[in-house]
């Protein structure tokens, strides 16, 4: 299958290369969504079919809408494609009229990015179409403004919506777009971060959600001078931290629901450039999001068409969540937030920063996490969240293991009826009966120093206290465990990539206390520690394929094992390099 490099030419460096990807990303997006919703790319998402090809509709639109806001041209076919599409999904008399907008639902998502185009492109969205599409579009956003969102980042939506309106004349009703600005501060933690949510998730919603979102307003200056200040304090914070999620060679650590969003991880850097924030150095704001941008083109992440696929590393709709659709990665087009900001703009004319050389340690208690940084750059994120309560498909993996790696991402189950469809890299699965397996879903996590703590209970009679700690390129596991049953474990290191015949590449070592796999130029090993180490036998198995997020096959060290009742500690270093 082509690559996105293969498709689009080198990866984007600089100001024009970046509008040229941007329209050679929107093209395939904006010329099916033209041809109405029986086009559309059919996926298994929960969406409606009208939902889904709303997805397609204005996803693209955030990316288009800052190229036209910087004063960019060559997009006026795509702007045409997305303009004929989105007057007929908001017209009642049209075959492809997508129904009135409703609480709760997935169209209310899609009104945003319609609003934001509205206020910052309405040269291209608005201006062009007759009196009649005028009015109904108008109707439609109006109606959407005024439902009701979940209580997470979708707060955001009616007030985005609510700004396009007021750009192109139509009233709006301010209080509601206060008093949905007002709860947004319910979520807001500290060091910049947000819960999605009441208790909520910290993950890429935090950068491509609450502060990509209010950056754009306070730049449209769709939002009061206290709020902007606010959201620019924040984001100064939140910056600080986000870019040890970044490894040298562009990778980001995946972590969370919606990875199917891919180069979204990097919009963040994009928007303080749209925003005119230098929250760091505009050199370094740059290099950030260019390498990660890099990255992904790297990846096969296109059909023959060139449009975007289901997946993260690869086209894999097995490792995403329900409501991903067809058109739902073109939210990745937030990236090119920053071609709003004009040619001149320091974001631009500088050249972007290399990476950090030095290994660190980030100790991130908000969103309950350590994160360390080995000497080739490549990132671990050590972790204690939960999965969130409504539980997305495959939330356990995407939260709760114990580690998320930038150079060996992650697995996610397909089932959990043995340990070759379970996966369970980076994680200790826990089983009564030696079939059905189970990890982490709940507990607390706190963090003493650079140790993280977590507690968590995988049946009533059965608790384990967790700690995780740096180790000098890798990190330490101690499991504390009291258990009124017998036990099987099964602790996973980090995968690595199968290609070659047969079931395991070559380097590969199993014995007691210690296994290892070796490919591609990437090892990793799991090893015993402490006292009576060496009862657990080494194990290198092979997941199933399909389950990982960059590698179709792959191979995991791991560690196998029997506790009796009773007290028991576990201990183990594991680790994954380069070399």
């Amino acid at each position: 299958m082509p690559t996105l490099l293969q498709l689009h030419g080198p990866a984007p460096t600089g100001r024009e290369a970046w509008a040229d990807a941007l329209v050679a990303i929107a093209a395939p997006a904006t010329r099916l969504a033209a041809l109405g919703p029986g086009r559309q790319p059919v996926h298994g998402s929960t969406n409606d079919p009208g939902a889904t090809w709303f997805e397609l509709v204005a996803r693209p639109l955030w990316g288009l809408a800052a190229h036209a806001a910087g004063g960019l041209t060559g997009a006026e076919t795509q702007w045409d494609q997305a303009r004929t599409a989105l007057a007929a999904a908001v017209d009642p008399d049209h075959a492809w009229y997508i129904g009135p907008p409703m609480d709760l639902e997935q169209r209310l998502v899609e009104s945003a990015a319609v609003g934001y185009a509205l206020a910052a492109a309405p040269q291209y969205l608005w201006d062009p179409l007759s009196a009649g599409q005028q009015e109904r579009l108008a109707d439609w956003l109006s109606a959407a403004a005024l439902r009701r969102p979940h209580e997470n980042n979708w707060r955001f939506f009616p007030v985005l919506a609510a700004a396009g309106l007021r750009t192109v004349g139509v009233p709006v009703d301010e209080a509601v777009a206060d008093a949905h600005l007002d709860m947004i501060e319910d979520f807001a933690l500290s060091d910049g971060w947000y819960a999605d949510g009441d208790h909520g998730a910290r993950d890429y919603y935090v950068p491509f959600g609450f502060h990509f979102y209010s950056l754009l307003l306070a730049s449209l200056k769709a939002v009061d001078d206290d709020r902007a200040t606010l959201y620019r304090r924040r984001a100064r914070e939140f910056a600080a931290q986000f870019r040890h999620w970044f490894a040298a060679d562009g990778a980001a650590v995946p972590f969370g629901r919606s990875l199917a969003y891919r180069f979204a991880q990097g919009s963040f850097w994009s928007a303080l450039a749209a925003a005119d924030l230098p929250a760091v150095d505009w050199p370094v704001a740059r290099g950030l999001a260019e390498r990660n941008l890099a990255w992904w083109w790297r990846q096969p992440l296109a059909a023959e068409d060139g449009s975007l696929t289901q997946g993260y590393g690869y086209p894999n709709a097995s490792v995403v969540e329900e409501y991903i659709g067809g058109g739902s990665p073109y939210w990745g087009t937030k990236v090119f937030a920053a071609l709003g900001a004009p040619a001149g703009h320091p974001f631009w004319t500088g050249e972007p920063a290399g990476p950090a050389p030095t290994e660190t340690v980030s100790v991130q208690p908000a969103a309950a996490m350590v994160l360390t940084r080995d000497a080739h750059g490549d990132v671990v994120a050590l972790a204690g969240q939960c999965p969130p309560a409504w539980n997305p498909r495959g939330a356990a993996a995407k939260y709760a293991k114990f580690a998320y790696s930038s150079l060996a991402a992650f697995s996610v189950p397909l089932d959990t009826a043995s340990l070759h469809q379970g996966a369970f890299d980076s994680t200790l699965a826990l089983s009564d009966d030696g079939t059905h397996w189970r990890t982490r879903t709940d507990g607390e996590a706190v963090v003493e120093g650079e140790t993280l703590v977590v507690r968590w209970r995988p049946w009533p009679d059965v608790a384990v206290e967790t700690r995780l700690t740096p180790d000098g390129g890798g990190h330490l596991r101690e499991h504390r465990i009291t258990t009124a049953r017998t036990l099987h474990t099964a602790e996973g290191g980090f995968c690595v990539p199968l290609r070659a015949r047969g079931r395991t590449p070559s380097g590969t070592v199993e014995e007691n206390g210690f296994a290892s796999a070796a490919a591609d130029g990437v090892s990793s090993e799991i090893v015993c520690h402490g006292a009576g180490g060496r009862r657990r036998a080494g194990e290198a198995m092979t997941p199933m394929a399909g389950s990982h997020l960059v590698h179709p096959r792959t191979v995991l060290p791991m560690l196998r094992g029997t506790l009796e009742p009773g007290e028991h500690i576990l201990r183990c270093r594991v680790s994954v390099t380069r070399g």
